[in-house]
């Protein structure tokens, strides 16, 4: 089965249970819910909070944070597994329509990882996996990730991630040549410049090719499955935004 299968519409193959304790952010205070509870009879989008201090991210977070202006989700939960807890603050001050999420136990992420047959461990699971699962009603409607390993290869293969890079508007002005000449560069010296490798992403702000990798490129690189993600928003009922 590909790694990006792509669950149809009211699927039950999964039968996620839900049925744990996390910390949600609210009124300023983290409240104990039981997650089942808190989203039943609910659309929700669920998203790993990681790396969530770094430009490709946060610029990678106002696409997912705008769906909800755009289609019929009733929440977008940011789960994170650690204790930290500014988490919650600081993507509070910037989405304050996400719900944040703390599950201490790493409840969500083992029962993901039972189901979806991942090989990686709970911990670079809780640390590193990327992905988007639609649920409604607690069923999986969708489920769609970042790759764990071997990143450059599928990056490669998607050519419609590509193209839109090399088409799309820049947002610093950089001409779309170099922004080729870039990834080139950066394919060539894969083995030494781990550009996956998100905690360790400080060097490229020194370069100027590492500036327009950030500001130029960010989700499109680090996010290609799931920014601007067209098979989930095929599924999600568009908000009906008729004039009065």
């Amino acid at each position: 089965m590909s790694p990006f299968f792509v669950a149809p519409l009211y699927c039950t193959k999964y039968p996620y249970m839900f049925d744990f304790d996390v910390e949600i952010l609210h009124d300023n205070e983290l409240i104990h819910v039981n997650l089942s509870n808190y989203i039943k009879n609910k659309t929700v989008l669920m998203c790993p909070g990681i790396n969530n201090m770094h430009y490709p991210t946060l610029d990678y977070y106002n696409y997912v944070h705008d769906l909800l202006d755009s289609y019929k989700l009733d929440k977008i939960l940011l789960i994170n597994h650690t204790d930290d807890l500014f988490f919650h603050m600081h993507i509070g001050s910037h989405f304050p329509n996400f719900t944040t999420v703390t599950d201490r136990k790493q409840n969500y992420i083992k029962e993901l990882k039972q189901y979806k047959k991942m090989q990686s461990s709970q911990t670079e699971l809780a640390t590193k996996w990327a992905f988007q699962q639609l649920l409604h009603d607690g069923k999986e409607q969708g489920f769609w990730q970042q790759p764990l390993s071997d990143q450059w290869n599928y990056f490669l293969q998607k050519k419609d991630a590509i193209k839109s890079i090399l088409q799309a508007k820049s947002h610093a002005n950089t001409p779309r040549s170099q922004v080729a000449k870039v990834l080139q560069k950066l394919h060539r010296t894969q083995e030494i410049s781990d550009i996956y490798n998100l905690t360790a992403i400080n060097w490229l702000t020194v370069s100027a090719d590492g500036s327009t990798l950030l500001k130029d490129l960010g989700p499109l690189v680090y996010y290609f499955n799931l920014y601007k993600n067209t098979k989930l928003e095929s599924i999600l009922p568009p908000i009906d935004k008729k004039l009065p």
